[in-house]
Order: structure tokens, then C-alpha cells, then sequence
């Protein structure tokens, strides 16, 4: 992808015959080809680590994030199927796919900072009111100001975080993909390797249970009825929590994507994005109210502003994941 030169090449780092469809029609039901779908999501993340490492733009870095996410989940989705009733046989491929992550989570990360400033700033400018629709030196016009004035300390942020992930790039990604070749020959089998549909939906929100479970499990109370106790224990996930259930439905989301289209499975990833989502708006909204807070004081108009919309938004996400939860669990 990045030579030492420093000339731009496309490199494909899976070398897979592409002969196969994701999915494949069984006898009885559909089959997903998990190497295959894995090496389709690596090639997105070649040509979004293509584009980013040109430029910084808004969109490059959504997809560069996404696309290091989609690889992770990938991987993920292997380590389900191995395991457990009927699982598939793979070679010992684990010191490969450990270096694997460690250079896609620094990537992530880097990005990760830049994106969620774009999205802040993209918040703040939406949710801020024009100086056309409010009086001057009002607790609007207040707010306004306040607004512009965080947005603008975010935007020179961005610019500073979008250059220490230029240099991450340039330092990974000819580790990224030497790494990810490696992977490539650990992987290869003799054989087709395919489960069924069915195994990955299983597989999939059994994981999610075990991501979630204990968490809802510490939260119980004694005596209340099965509905009443779920409610309280979603309730009573605190911050951390919470943002640890919205990885994971982030993270299903993603697999069940690779899903045939029209599978149950899929049909899945409409609920986890679902939740993600609704737990997404959360969290920016958290985060803007503390900026808000260290920034202009607790009692500002724009933190009390920001600190009604979280709460809002905290509800819906509780709402959501209690929904989703008997499904999962």
C-alpha cells in the first residue's frame, strides 16, 4: 500500500481465488464462507487505508474506522464458529490474528479521535441556533456563542488529531499488511470452510448474551418478576456499561451484515444497528456535555442544553436495549 519511497500502490493482501459467493446453497440451508467474507472486508480495508493516508478527509476517516472494525469483527466471527457444537476446523492461526489486531487497533484509534471530533462538530453546528433566529445578548444568543466557541476549539482539534493519524498510517500500514499476509497463509485450508446460516445466528446471539448477561445478572434485585428485574438492571448499567453493551451490538451488527441478505441473520443487524445507534447518540452527547462543562461551567446554557439532550437520548438507549435483551439473552 505505502512503500518505503514513499509511492502510493494498491497491494491485495488476501490472495483468495474469488469464485465464491459469500453464501452458498447446502443441501438444507445456506452456507456462509467466513474466510471469504473476511477477505472481502480486508480489501475494503486496502482501499480505505488508500484514500485516508492521502488525506484526511471526513469521509476517508469514517471509512477507514469502519472498515478496521469490520476486519475485527470478522475475525470475531471465526473465533465464534470454532467453538461450540459442530464447529468449523481451522489451522492454529492465533499469534498471527493477535498481531493482526494490535495494528488495526492503533489505526482505529487514531482515526477513531479524528472521526468522533467530526461528529461533534457536525452535532454543535446542527443543534446551535443561526443569529438570524435569536435576540442579541439572549440566553440563546448566549448559547450560540458558547457553541461557536466550542466547535471552533474541536475543529483546531481535528486538525491536529488528523495529522498524528497521517503518521500512524504512514508507520502501519507496510506492518499492517505484512501482518495481515501472514494471516493470510495461517488461514489457508485445504478444504472449503463454510457453516451454516443457522450456526452464526446461534453463535451470534449467544455471544452477545455472554457479553451482556453478566452485567444485567449483577444488577438484579430479589423477588421482582423477570420483566420488573430486567427493566432495574438495564436501569442500573452506569456509564461504562453501557458503552461496553453498545460495542458489542456494534460489533454483531457487523457480522450479521456479512449475513445472505433476506437470512434471519441479517435480518439481526437492523436491531443491533439499531441499538448501536441509539447508544451512539448517547455517548456524543455525553461527551459534549462535558466539554461544555470544562469549557463554559455547569450552569452554562449550552451544558444545560446538552445535558437535556443526553438524558433524552439516554432513555432511548435504555429503551432499546431492554427490547433487544430477551432476544439476545
Amino acid at each position: 500500500m505505502w512503500d518505503c519511497g514513499g509511492k502510493l500502490r494498491r497491494r491485495r493482501y488476501f490472495c483468495i481465488e474469488w469464485t465464491m459467493t459469500v453464501a452458498v446453497k447446502g443441501k438444507n440451508s445456506v452456507r456462509i464462507t467466513p474466510l471469504i467474507a473476511l477477505a472481502a472486508q480486508v480489501v475494503a480495508l486496502d482501499a480505505a487505508m488508500l484514500v485516508a493516508v492521502t488525506g484526511a478527509e471526513v469521509g476517508a476517516v469514517h471509512k477507514l474506522r469502519t472498515s478496521t472494525r469490520r476486519v475485527e469483527a470478522q475475525m470475531r466471527l471465526l473465533e465464534m464458529l470454532s467453538t461450540g457444537a459442530k464447529p468449523i476446523r481451522l489451522p492454529d492461526y492465533a499469534a498471527e490474528a493477535k498481531a493482526v489486531r494490535r495494528r488495526l487497533m492503533k489505526v482505529r484509534r487514531a482515526a477513531g479521535v479524528v472521526r468522533d471530533l467530526d461528529v461533534q462538530t457536525t452535532i454543535i453546528r446542527m443543534d446551535a441556533p443561526s443569529k438570524s433566529a435569536v435576540h442579541r445578548d439572549s440566553p440563546g444568543d448566549i448559547m450560540r456563542r458558547q457553541a461557536k466557541k466550542l466547535r471552533k476549539y474541536l475543529e483546531d482539534e481535528r486538525d491536529r488529531e488528523a495529522v498524528k493519524l497521517q503518521i500512524v498510517l504512514h508507520a502501519q500500514v507496510e506492518k499492517l499488511a505484512a501482518d495481515l499476509q501472514a494471516l493470510e497463509h495461517a488461514l489457508k485450508s485445504p478444504r472449503e470452510v463454510t457453516a451454516t446460516e443457522a450456526s452464526l445466528s446461534a453463535r451470534l446471539q449467544g455471544w452477545f448474551a455472554e457479553q451482556t448477561t453478566a452485567l444485567i445478572r449483577q444488577k438484579k434485585m430479589k423477588g421482582p418478576s423477570a420483566e420488573a428485574n430486567e427493566q432495574y438492571s438495564v436501569a442500573m448499567l452506569d456509564e461504562d456499561e453501557l458503552h461496553t453493551v453498545r460495542k458489542a451490538a456494534k460489533l454483531c451488527r457487523y457480522v450479521a451484515e456479512s449475513a445472505p441478505e433476506g437470512s434471519a441473520t441479517h435480518a439481526l443487524a437492523v436491531r443491533f444497528e439499531s441499538m448501536q445507534e441509539a447508544g451512539g447518540r448517547w455517548h456524543d452527547w455525553l461527551l459534549l456535555e462535558q466539554l461544555s462543562r470544562h469549557f463554559h461551567g455547569k450552569d452554562a446554557e449550552l451544558t444545560v442544553r446538552y445535558g437535556k439532550h443526553r438524558d433524552a437520548a439516554l432513555e432511548d438507549y435504555r429503551l432499546r436495549l431492554s427490547e433487544l435483551m430477551p432476544t439476545a439473552a
